[in-house]
């Protein structure tokens, strides 16, 4: 199996000072899906404070604090990796049923290497999709999603995009996810946009709205996911 950013990133920050926050928690009394409480908690400052660069602006806090609730919520939740089969990614771009149900408080969808490709931000040159931290969303029927571009062996980071939505299973269709996933050009969600990626069997997520309707359409197919 492949690392997990969260080993990357949090392996040993998550031995060292995530019994902290839990402790914290269960004094707080709050649900630990509140990312507005936990974010005010004195061991989740004390973490942030050491993890964002100094001199860093309000949007990279947010950035690290969001990147840092789905890591904890991962470790609380015993850290489930689902790896996505190319079968099962095959099905998720062919087929339509949807689900924002998650069998666990937070969960990672691990995909095929290399097959699914996207820019985390406009303007940036595509970046493969290795995968989706997921959770439940504040909203009834919505879901979290951390998607992570960008990891490969020649670097020593990753690219996080987080979005919260739903989708409407009953007409799964691009117009139903809340966040808009239809194409400027009117092609099919998930078709290749890298030069020759019809021929090597890749995908592309145009926005992030596919990216929360293949998160939507995997949800249906965990049951045939490998789980570690």
């Amino acid at each position: 199996m492949r690392p997990t950013p969260f080993e990357l990133a949090f392996g040993d920050i998550a031995r060292e000072r995530f019994p902290a926050i839990a402790e914290a928690l269960q004094q707080d009394g709050g649900a630990p899906s509140d990312a507005d409480r936990f974010v005010l908690l004195e061991p989740v400052g004390r973490l942030l404070r050491d993890i964002v660069p100094e001199g860093a602006g309000a949007d990279a806090l947010e950035a690290h604090a969001m990147l840092l609730h789905h890591a904890y919520l991962f470790w609380a939740a015993d850290q489930p990796v689902f790896q996505i089969s190319e079968q099962a990614l095959r099905r998720s771009v062919e087929e339509q049923p949807i689900t924002t149900r998650v069998p666990h408080l937070s969960q990672y969808l691990q995909l095929p290497d290399l097959r699914v490709w996207g820019s985390p931000n406009e303007g940036s040159p595509p970046e493969p999709l290795d995968g989706m931290f997921v959770r439940e969303g504040s909203d009834a029927g919505a879901i979290a999603v951390l998607a992570i571009f960008g990891m490969r062996p020649d670097r020593p980071g990753f690219s996080a995009v987080g979005l919260e939505g739903r989708a409407d299973p009953d007409d799964p269709s691009a117009s139903e996810i809340e966040i808009a996933a239809a194409r400027e050009d009117g092609s099919a969600p998930f078709g290749p946009q890298l030069a020759g990626g019809t021929a090597a069997g890749l995908y592309s997520t145009a926005n992030a709205g596919e990216v929360l309707l293949l998160t939507c359409r995997l949800l249906t197919l965990l049951d045939s996911a490998s789980r570690s």
